[in-house]
């Protein structure tokens, strides 16, 4: 379902920007030249669409990133939506227009409509009055349109409490695992099944294409390394630049309990609560910060390294964040600090900076970076000349650049490590007058910062491995595979021995675990069987994990969770929403089939050619 969402997106977002974008986009452009083909980009119907329309529906804040072709979309189905309206006779009230027009600030002065404002604005935009009410009545039915489309999924708050109660069951759980090793003394591995699965996985034991390769590597960052900076530049730049004077940096762990955009009071104290609960943890043993930092952060990016930020400088974080970090001392750690990212929880690991010397480095160190900036380009234009003349050598080349020579071992063609990673310098090596006539490559930019001109030494053609030489890893795959399948079958058995009563096992681990939040421990397939299974308890599942092992887990007990159940409120909601946008969609399409939509990407781009296309 989630999948579906995604796709609609980017048309969604496209409605709503060019529906909710000012009133003052819709000029008169879209009134003109209705015979004949005028230059319009778009045809929806009748109604015609031109670049004017475009570059007024764009948003000027958001910059040249914006993408024409996705607004032109945008405003096609607005258009659609307008043709719709019109044709159902659909209308707004005059007491409603006045309202919706008195209400814009632009015509305001000491929050009262005024008119001379208004009339102001229509002698500037060459437009009338009724051409602009005319604007505002389609803005506003498409506004109700949208809030019915916004409503149309509808859900009792019955059901969706309910459905919110079953999502934040937590259930405990205690686990048994099964060790597939334990079946390896009886798997017997004989000289057919190592051919059989040779031949099978040929792919893994073939060897690609290999080279060795010399090269010159041109660094923006060796470069700056070898540039003296003079006490005269220093002073000249630190005068310059004087908030390098307070260049402090922190090392900072947290614990973050999220809360979402639009939380409510109750999810927020919730979350609140919860960190409450975990800084009384913390305190009672600020050894075991990382610890619980790994257990209950909510900070993908840090939670796995206990928490660790590193260090950072002012003018990075939120504002609360930075002013409890840099009001700490070494080891302290903060009360609940709230951000709009929710809840944290701070210990402050290291402070440096702030001293003479470091802020003379500082300065040093990017004085240094943005000579060499300066002078990297027009070395490696020289670079390139020198190897591009004398083609058999990097020699002379390194000679008068002082650059050195730098030599490679064995690397494999389709590398994800080291120099041939970079894509543009793997297809120059490959190239036939680089790896037959060995002559020196072009001087490739790596992306980083760097050039590298190389020139391949040494060639292997691709081979597979001798079945001699990986026999040892076959038989161990062929034994891990079988090893698992029997260790999954075992595990069956013993859940319907241990439902039946027929047997016990030693479950150990108990822990909670819950549909919505992702446990350290149990992964996510794990966590589908665990909800599958049936009151009473306890009751029995079991899921292969990643690493073959098979898992027997014993479901303990059921308990709602309040917390839980708050948040998930607000993913109902969400779900509910978006239920709302696929049936927008779904009619709007509808609307394409009745509607004859046409449209000529290339006006956009400023081409007269005549390439039209249907939509």
């Amino acid at each position: 379902m989630f999948n579906v969402v995604e796709k609609h997106q980017k048309l969604v977002k496209g409605i709503l920007i060019t529906i909710t974008a000012t009133f003052v986009v819709w000029g008169v452009s879209g009134y003109l030249g209705m015979s004949g083909d005028d230059g319009y980009v778009a045809k929806v119907g009748n109604k015609k669409i031109y670049s004017q329309d475009i570059d007024n529906a764009m948003d000027p804040s958001q910059g040249q990133q914006q993408d024409k072709t996705q607004t032109l979309f945008g405003l096609i189905n607005r258009q659609l939506l307008i043709n719709s309206l019109n044709d159902h006779h659909m209308s707004v009230t005059t007491e409603e227009l006045q309202k919706a027009i008195s209400a814009l600030s632009m015509f305001q002065t000491n929050g009262q409509f005024d008119a001379s404002k208004y009339e102001a604005f229509l002698k500037q935009q060459y437009t009338t009055s009724a051409k602009f009410e005319e604007n505002i009545r389609q803005q506003l039915l498409i506004e109700q349109m949208l809030n019915f489309f916004k409503t149309s999924y509808f859900s009792s708050v019955t059901f969706q409490n309910k459905f919110a109660e079953l999502l934040s069951r937590e259930r405990n759980v205690s686990s048994y695992t099964i060790d597939p090793k334990q079946f390896y003394a009886k798997i017997n591995v004989g000289e057919s099944d190592i051919a059989g699965y040779y031949q099978q996985n040929i792919g893994q034991y073939t060897l690609p294409e290999q080279v060795k390769l010399q090269y010159i590597k041109l660094s923006a960052d060796d470069l700056a390394d070898t540039i003296k900076i003079t006490d005269a530049d220093l002073d000249k730049y630190l005068k310059a630049h004087p908030e390098l004077a307070n260049n402090s940096e922190v090392d900072v762990s947290h614990i973050l309990i999220t809360i979402p955009s639009n939380a409510t009071d109750e999810q927020k104290a919730a979350a609140k609560a919860k960190a409450e609960q975990i800084l009384a943890q913390v305190k009672a043993n600020p050894a075991k910060f990382a610890e619980l930092a790994k257990q209950y952060s909510q900070d993908p990016g840090s939670a796995a390294n206990g928490g660790d930020l590193g260090y950072f400088g002012k003018g990075v974080m939120a504002k609360p964040f930075e002013e409890a970090a840099f009001a700490m001392k070494t080891g302290q750690v903060s009360g609940v600090v709230e951000t709009q990212f929710g809840f944290h929880i701070l210990k402050l690991n290291a402070i440096k900076g702030n001293d003479v010397t470091s802020v003379k480095l500082a300065a040093t160190k990017q004085l240094q970076k943005q000579q060499a900036q300066q002078k990297v380009q027009a070395i490696s234009d020289e670079l390139n000349d020198l190897t591009y003349n004398q083609p058999d050598s990097l020699d002379p080349a390194a000679k008068k650049t002082g650059l050195a020579v730098q030599t490679t071992d064995w690397l494999n063609k389709g590398a994800t490590t080291g120099i041939l990673a970079n894509p543009k310098l793997a297809v120059a090596v490959f190239t036939p007058d680089v790896l037959q006539k060995h002559h020196n490559s072009e001087v490739i930019d790596m992306g980083d910062g760097s050039f590298i001109v190389a020139r391949v030494v040494d060639y292997k053609a691709a081979s597979q491995k001798p079945i001699a030489e990986v026999k040892d890893s076959i038989v161990n795959a062929i034994k891990a595979s079988q090893a698992s399948q029997m260790a999954m079958s075992l595990g069956q058995q013993d859940i319907q021995q241990l439902q039946s009563g027929k047997v016990k096992l030693a479950f150990t681990n108990p822990q909670n675990v819950s549909m919505l939040e992702q446990s350290q421990k149990v992964d996510g397939q794990a966590v589908q069987q665990i909800f599958t299974a049936n009151k009473p308890f306890p009751a029995y599942v079991g899921a292969p994990t990643k690493d073959g092992l098979f898992v027997i887990y014993q479901v303990n007990s059921e308990t709602p969770a309040k917390t839980l159940s708050e948040q998930d409120k607000n993913f109902v909601e969400q779900l509910s929403s978006q239920y709302s946008m696929i049936n927008l969609n779904a009619y709007i399409g509808s609307l394409r089939n009745q509607y004859s939509v046409t449209y000529k990407l290339d006006r956009i781009k400023g081409n007269n050619s005549d390439n039209q296309q249907g939509q």
